[in-house]
């Protein structure tokens, strides 16, 4: 029976759920987030998503967790030592030695998902990386390719401010996110989709050429782009080197291994 790894990571509006057999990618999942859910209603729907692949529980060896919902934290914690007791379980937080340092004394308030992120840019990449990723809140940060972590920037996330601007704007209807075909729009879609999305891609590449101007002295900066909108709103980025949509559970995975 080959190992696997369950990880685990929970934003505030996705819970993603990942299984890695060595640095493969074998399964993933998204959940919307619910903290009103027990451990036992979760793991009733883990144990549910497993039997359709016939992946059974007994095949997990590590798991890690990933959270920015501190009451799920603790839910997915209380689940894991109930229903996985003999199997290691990592809760990602600052005193979790990932071979990272700090510009300030308590790296406390870091959220899991930079410190995640952070780490798996180091660990794939082996040098010094701007990574944006576009979540709930869209967050910029650095990181140095000897695991310094120089700090980060938070930005209401695409479809946050969207949904804001579509609540407040009553001659605004909700419009489905993709890439605009025009700068300037002719069209009430037309010209939403050039706001979001060349917004959020101009903001984006204007950081990242801010990061690599302040802090040319590190030599390369390698810019990453992750999370769910990463390739709709950085396809035509002229800053952004790649994307990588798996970063975060590619990272938790690698703290399994770790």
């Amino acid at each position: 029976m080959r190992e696997r790894n369950f990880v685990v990571d929970i934003g505030n509006t996705n819970i993603v759920l990942g299984i890695y057999i060595g640095q493969d990618s074998e399964y993933f999942w998204r959940l919307k987030t619910d903290d009103t859910q027990t451990e036992d209603e979760y793991f009733s729907v883990i144990n549910s998503l497993f039997a359709d692949v016939s992946l059974s529980v007994n095949e997990i060896k590590n798991i890690a967790i990933s959270s920015v919902v501190p009451t799920l934290t603790q839910i997915f914690s209380v689940m894991a030592n109930k229903y996985f007791p003999e199997i290691s379980t990592k809760i990602i937080d600052a005193k979790l030695d990932l071979g990272l340092s700090f510009a300030v004394e308590n790296p406390d308030f870091i959220g899991a998902d930079l410190l995640v992120n952070a780490f798996a840019a180091k660990e794939k990449y082996q040098t010094n990386c701007i990574i944006c990723d576009f979540g709930t809140a869209t967050t910029v940060q650095l990181i140095g390719a000897d695991g310094y972590f120089y700090g980060t920037a938070i930005i209401p996330g695409v479809k946050t401010s969207a949904k804001n601007l579509f609540q407040i704007a009553s001659q605004l209807s909700e419009t489905e996110l993709e890439n605009p075909q025009n700068i300037l729009g002719k069209s009430t879609k037309e010209s939403l989709l050039s706001g979001i999305i060349n917004g959020n891609l101009f903001m984006i590449d204007g950081f990242v050429r801010a990061i690599r101007e302040k802090y040319g002295n590190l030599g390369e900066i390698k810019a990453i782009a992750t999370g769910g909108l990463a390739s709709t709103i950085c396809e035509n980025s002229r800053e952004i080197d790649l994307i990588d949509v798996e970063l975060t559970l590619d990272g938790l995975n690698l703290i399994c291994q770790k």
